[in-house]
């Protein structure tokens, strides 16, 4: 009997996924415990459908994210830290700050665990930091720790 999974069964199956499994296993259990359905026509044209559009707009959302990697690897941001008489900051410069200072000049959501520092930064001038956007996507930007 062929039968479409609603969501994960472990060891059985994947939501979206047509298998073929014994009737008594289908009637007995994953349909009555709403792992699965009767794969019918309809049915299956449906999971086509969905699947074609999360498709699209997955790719949708790629090409987005592209144009803004493009966009924020043109510009440089600044970030304005305390430093000492000889120069030396005073601290460093982290993620956190990091992600205030892009999310602030490029109006968009940013988390400090998508910025990737390798260490912290501790000297004045321009350092380059990889940042994370998602699917797959991530950004070289330039950033320059400027004295106050």
């Amino acid at each position: 009997m062929k039968v479409i999974f609603i969501k994960d069964a472990p060891g059985q199956g994947r939501k979206g996924e047509i298998k073929e499994v014994s009737e008594g296993y289908a009637h007995n259990f994953l349909i009555p415990k709403g792992f699965a359905q009767t794969a019918t026509a309809d049915i299956q044209a449906k999971i086509a459908k969905e699947s074609k559009e999360a498709e699209a707009k997955k790719q949708k959302e790629s090409v987005r994210l592209l144009q803004f990697k493009a966009d924020m690897e043109k510009r440089t941001f600044a970030v304005k830290v305390k430093v000492g008489d000889k120069g030396q900051i005073f601290g460093s410069i982290h993620e956190k700050d990091i992600a205030l200072v892009i999310a602030s000049k490029m109006n968009i959501q940013l988390e400090k665990h998508q910025v990737e520092l390798i260490s912290s930064i501790k000297a004045l001038g321009e350092h380059k930091v990889k940042v994370k956007l998602g699917s797959g996507v991530t950004a070289t930007v330039k950033i320059n720790a400027e004295a106050i």
